[in-house]
């Protein structure tokens, strides 16, 4: 499964990352970091993916989480991460 975390590098931001590390230590997840995308490569990704907000965490090319997730969103993506 290809897990990727859309991120603006704000504080919120670098929380949810580390929940999602914490929750699920083995999952690799690929970070697009908005001072890296220097070329739109990024943007376009995203828009590609339907990210119209970040933070956004996408899985096989779908949306699955936008914000700061609670403990239901954990449970859905342990749920999804199942499969």
């Amino acid at each position: 499964m290809k897990v990727e975390f859309f991120s603006a590098e704000c504080r919120l931001c670098e929380r949810t990352l580390n929940i999602l590390k914490h929750n699920f230590p083995d999952l690799e997840i690929e970070v697009h970091r908005a001072s890296e995308c220097k070329d739109g490569s990024c943007c376009a990704l995203a828009e590609q993916y339907g990210v119209r907000a970040v933070l956004s965490l996408v899985m096989d090319g779908k949306v699955t989480l936008v914000g700061l997730p609670d403990k239901r969103d954990i449970k859905s993506l342990a749920t999804i991460l199942q499969r």
